[in-house]
């Protein structure tokens, strides 16, 4: 049978094996199941879900900022910068930083905040990620930590060299007196250095967790020095 395979040409070898070998009839379900695989037209792309949930929890975080604003939209910089603060630490708790492998002293390229001295973390804090960040229209810093038990706490430095202090909201802190704002289920200190405007925001709103992060506002605000570059 090798012999007699071996003296025909391919073409005869084609022509033969198309007469001889038998057919058999495709089952019924194949050309759907053919059909089915083939990409539809107007098939979303891979990134299209991710880029809308992220554009829909965006506009969630303003219209949430918007019910958190002042009524009179009178001008209050303090409650409005407050406000964008708050959010920007919604922000990181939703998705995480942007940038998180930046090192503090790194950002002062980018915000024109130099750190001279930084908070790196402890045994009870942990610094997590340092990033640039845009409030109120500002370039700034922003560091990231969170505690031994979840909690997550912002530190924010904004240039606001003629930003004034809310008197009547200030609290005393060691031997500092911050002002202590609340914005719906988030605590705020706030305190300026220098030209600088710093903030200390975090969901630690009872009791208990407020004295805590008192305490963690003592040590970052020892050991962090931000400045003006220019």
């Amino acid at each position: 049978m090798t012999d007699e395979w071996s003296e025909i040409g391919d073409d005869a070898l084609g022509r033969r094996l198309h007469e001889e070998l038998p057919r058999y009839a495709a089952p019924p379900g194949l050309r759907g199941a053919i059909l089915a695989q083939r990409p539809r037209r107007g098939r979303p792309a891979a990134w299209f879900a991710p880029t809308v949930s992220a554009l829909a929890t965006a506009m969630v975080l303003v219209l949430v900022g918007l019910t958190w604003l002042p009524r009179t939209m009178s001008g209050d910089v303090v409650q409005r910068i407050v406000n964008g603060v708050v959010l920007e630490h919604t922000r990181v708790m939703m998705w995480g930083a942007r940038r998180p492998e930046i090192v503090p002293a790194a950002l002062a390229q980018d915000s024109g905040i130099r750190l001279a001295k930084v908070f790196v973390g402890d045994d009870v804090l942990s610094l997590e990620a340092s990033e640039p960040v845009y409030i109120d229209w500002r370039h700034g810093v922003a560091l990231h930590y969170r505690d031994q038990d979840g909690h997550r706490i912002t530190y924010v430095a904004l240039p606001a060299p003629r930003m004034p202090m809310p008197d009547r909201q200030r609290v005393q802190v060691d031997r500092y007196k911050p002002a202590l704002m609340r914005v719906g289920g988030f605590a705020t200190l706030v305190w300026k250095h220098g030209d600088v405007a710093c903030f200390l925001v975090s969901n630690m709103v009872s009791a208990s967790d407020l004295e805590r992060f008192k305490e963690y506002f003592v040590r970052d605000r020892v050991a962090t020095e931000p400045f003006l570059l220019y």
